[in-house]
């Protein structure tokens, strides 16, 4: 027999057996829901009906020391806190695990709604992350836990440590936090000693303290505020094989906490949004980002669960009343407080895990549009190729590989391959295109193989609308104008900063495409000056932005542009805001209301450098950035000084487009030359009004 659980049901105890580990698993699985859908009644009562008796009478048991009823009674008690507990109220079947249902009825804690020290009271949101914690453990993966403050994640857990410690001969249970305070007598090992001073006192589980420094296999190790411990990821790394024997987990990490410094949570938002590579128990969620974004991540606790006063008298949250207090509070936080400290506030009482992590200060790129194209590109709109290129005697050719681009962001400085991979969701239009039909940006790197550094080269390259004459097999001739977009991408780095020159030469080779590099580092001009290939670069004189804004007059290279302190932030980023704004189609009815708008940011299929986007605050390393804030900066001034492109088809000779950016693809006669109302009396405008 695997388990045999003590069980209540219609007022009687007797127990429930599971023959197997599946069995159980399949079990928990079948009860596990979220906060606000457990549905408790009145059973919840009996959860802690001993910590009801001790509040009452003062003590546990009243029977003689020793006696056949003392020891039956200390003994039940003991394996309830070893197996946990089932109870059942007609077809709702709820378990307390073994931590939570000693929690609940020997541990107390100071009660912070009630102003001094008691018994925890039963609460949905707890529950759901004792149930999360075990299946994590019947998985043999470890937990990362996301949590809204004033949630006694600390005391929970210290139970959870000191029902192994008490219970489990031979277990080492551990603790750990990025400050000792955290853990020391002012912190966590405070709550154990209070929990071992009344179980000691008030139980027949007598044991000796805890100590501290003990090394070996390690049973459960509990990092302590997870939200601020910046080197949390090397602990994890580190602790991993006192966990392990050969391939099979016989320990569990727990990270929990609240994100405070962005720069310090780092590795708990990799843990929780990135649960399959850190061997972390995952679960779906529809509290992604705030249009109910479906996902899976480590366990999320939003505010909005078990949120007093919306808790009802048997521990379910209330979650719909508690959100729409959320949002009223918020409406008055925004009348109150400056950009900043709103979204410091929300942060602190998140209802979705993209407001956890979200930049403190009001982002100055606008978080919804790029959401939405993030999911556009998440729900694959946008078809792509993963390529390498070479040269031979006919030029440079293109050959797909299995090799995968970098999406973590930022990178790990440690990760040994960052090569990554060209993704191409346009190939070039001809075996050689004319050249102005494409540009490209490059943010280089200084060397190569780097374990100090997450600076990565980047470069994009960027087709220029394009005005397409094409014969179609049956002679006819059409015309459109195939829009300007990001075709083809490279971020990543080699050990030997010769071959990341030679990735960058190919790709603007291949798309014959004028370049714009960032000349802070010159290594890469040096290189294309070298090869007598120059004429690709974009000369400093030709970068109209420089002039208009007066910088670089002290730079002497005589390509590429200098990224000096203000430029990116106060300058280049605007044009990228701006081309995310941009309408560029625009669809109407028939009385003139536009019903639907196409906007610049879909021309973006690149989900890296969107995700830079979303988390960029001053000071952030963002590569993709950088080389794209510059080249929509030169591509909009090449378009007003220079017009659409040229090209000349015929049907079946077209580019290898993808879908979506197919859809970008419209007559230039579209929307004018008609009246704006049927049956209206507006003269008809001409088409070619303001075409030179």
């Amino acid at each position: 027999m695997y388990k045999s659980v003590p069980t209540y049901s219609n007022g009687k105890w007797s127990t429930t057996e599971f023959k197997e580990e599946s069995n159980f698993i399949e079990y928990i699985l079948s009860i596990f829901s979220e906060p606000g859908l457990y549905g408790f009644t009145e059973i919840s009562y009996k959860f802690n009906s001993e910590a009801q008796a001790f509040n009452k009478n003062g003590f546990y048991c009243n029977t003689p020391f020793r006696s056949k009823d003392f020891t039956k009674y200390w003994e039940d008690q003991k394996n309830k806190c070893r197996q946990g507990v089932i109870y059942n109220d007609g077809d709702k079947s709820f378990f307390l695990t073994r931590d939570y249902y000693m929690w609940l009825n020997f541990l107390p804690i100071f009660d912070k709604e009630e102003k001094h020290y008691g018994f925890a009271k039963v609460r949905d949101a707890q529950y759901h992350m004792a149930l999360y914690e075990l299946l994590a453990e019947l998985n043999n993966q470890h937990s990362a836990i996301l949590k809204k403050r004033q949630i006694a994640s600390s005391y929970f857990h210290m139970a959870k440590i000191i029902n192994t410690y008490w219970f489990e001969e031979g277990s080492i249970c551990k603790i750990g936090a990025s400050l000792k305070d955290f853990i020391n007598d002012k912190g966590s090992w405070k709550f154990l000693d209070e929990y071992k001073t009344f179980l000691n006192e008030h139980t027949a589980w007598y044991r000796p303290s805890a100590t501290t420094g003990v090394g070996g296999p390690c049973t459960y190790f509990f990092h302590e505020e997870a939200g601020i411990a910046p080197k949390m990821g090397e602990t994890y790394e580190y602790l991993r094989p006192a966990m392990s024997s050969g391939m099979m987990t016989t320990g569990m990490f727990i990270a929990a906490g609240s994100v405070g410094d962005l720069q310090q949570c780092n590795p708990l938002k990799e843990m929780i949004l990135n649960p399959k590579a850190n061997d972390i128990y995952s679960v779906e969620t529809n509290l992604m980002d705030k249009d109910g974004g479906i996902g899976m991540a480590g366990l999320f606790i939003p505010e909005q669960w078990s949120m007093p006063p919306f808790i009802d008298e048997y521990g379910n949250s209330k979650v719909k009343e508690a959100v729409i207090a959320i949002i009223e509070e918020r409406s008055r936080w925004k009348n109150e407080l400056n950009g900043e400290a709103f979204q410091l506030r929300i942060s602190q009482k998140p209802m979705n895990i993209s407001e956890a992590f979200a930049y403190r200060k009001e982002s100055i790129f606008p978080q919804a549009i790029l959401s939405r194209q993030q999911k556009r590109i998440e729900e694959k709109e946008y078809p792509y190729e993963l390529l390498e290129l070479d040269r031979d005697e006919t030029g440079v050719f293109a050959k797909r590989t299995n090799k995968l681009p970098i999406t973590k962001f930022p990178v790990d400085k440690k990760q040994v391959d960052k090569t990554g991979t060209i993704v191409v969701w346009e190939r070039p239009a001809s075996k050689k295109p004319d050249f102005g039909a494409y540009y490209a940006s490059i943010d280089p790197v200084s060397e190569g193989k780097t374990t100090t550094s997450d600076s990565l080269c980047s470069i994009f390259v960027y087709k220029n609308a394009t005005e397409v004459t094409r014969t179609t097999a049956s002679g006819d001739v059409e015309q459109f104008i195939e829009k300007d977009k990001v075709v083809a991408a490279w971020c990543g780095r080699f050990d030997d900063i010769n071959k990341t020159h030679e990735r960058l030469e190919l790709i603007i080779e291949w798309y014959n495409a004028w370049t714009l590099v960032e000349n802070n580092i010159s290594l890469f001009i040096q290189h294309m000056i070298a090869r007598k290939k120059q004429r690709y670069l974009v000369p400093k004189q030709q970068i109209a932005f420089l002039k208009d804004l007066g910088s670089n007059k002290t730079v002497y290279q005589e390509y590429g542009w200098k990224n000096t302190g203000t430029l990116f932030k106060s300058h280049l980023i605007s044009y990228a805001i701006e081309f995310l704004r941009e309408v560029i189609n625009e669809d109407s009815d028939v009385n003139g209301e536009v019903t639907n708008q196409t906007l610049g940011v879909e021309r973006i299929p690149d989900p890296m450098l969107i995700k830079e986007m979303l988390a960029y605050y001053p000071g952030l390393n963002v590569d993709r950035l950088v080389a794209f804030g510059a080249l929509v900066a030169f591509v909009k001034i090449q378009q007003s000084n220079r017009g659409y492109t040229k090209r000349r088809e015929t049907e079946g000779e077209s580019l290898v487009n993808s879908e979506k950016n197919g859809k970008l693809r419209y007559s230039p006669f579209k929307n004018i030359g008609g009246s704006r109302k049927v049956g209206g009396n507006r003269p008809r405008r001409s088409g070619f009004k303001n075409y030179k």
